[in-house]
């Protein structure tokens, strides 16, 4: 159990180094759900870690991820790679909860460890990656070069913003 887990730590760190694919994860239902229950996980103790990160931030990333992911399944489809959307659904939760992760946690050190004041430099530069290793991972998933998944990529994040802006009036009114 726990070398299947590192093993798939691995993968992912793999993943968001560009040097493995979504291909390398096994093709399993109950990894993604496992993956799945990390990513909320993550975000639930990311809510409690994070004055500003509630109930409320977590839908809306819920939303946010649904709609990312109906926009992928759609492109995967018109690409007639459907057979890899499984894998590529799992790489991206699975590199969204290292990421996560790792924002709490840089958050947390530089301002409560070293007691820096709180910069977003590394939270934008932890989403600029991310949204690079979307791309990788879709562009693997339909054989295309990386630039045409980093597009596709940043073509979902301009429609999750469009969605955040049609949510921001209900996290606004929460708080």
């Amino acid at each position: 159990m726990i070398g299947g887990v590192l093993t798939l730590f691995k993968t992912l760190i793999g993943i968001i180094l560009l040097q493995k694919g979504p291909d390398e994860l096994p093709h399993s239902s109950v990894l993604l759900l496992l993956v799945t229950g990390i990513w909320i996980a993550v975000g639930a103790i990311g809510a409690m870690i994070v004055d500003t990160y509630n109930g409320q931030t977590l839908l809306v990333d819920l939303i946010l991820t649904a709609l990312g992911f109906g926009l992928y399944a759609v492109v995967v489809k018109v690409f007639d790679r459907s057979e890899r959307l499984l894998r590529a659904l799992t790489a991206i939760l699975g590199c969204g909860a290292i990421f996560g992760a790792a924002l709490f946690a840089g958050r947390y050190i530089l301002t409560t460890v070293l007691a820096l004041p709180e910069t977003p430099l590394f939270s934008e530069l932890v989403l600029l990656w991310s949204i690079l290793v979307e791309g990788h991972i879709i562009a693997r998933t339909i054989d295309r070069q990386w630039v045409i998944g980093f597009l596709i990529a940043l073509a979902v994040l301009i429609g999750q913003l469009q969605m955040f802006a049609a949510l921001k009036p209900m996290l606004e009114s929460a708080t």
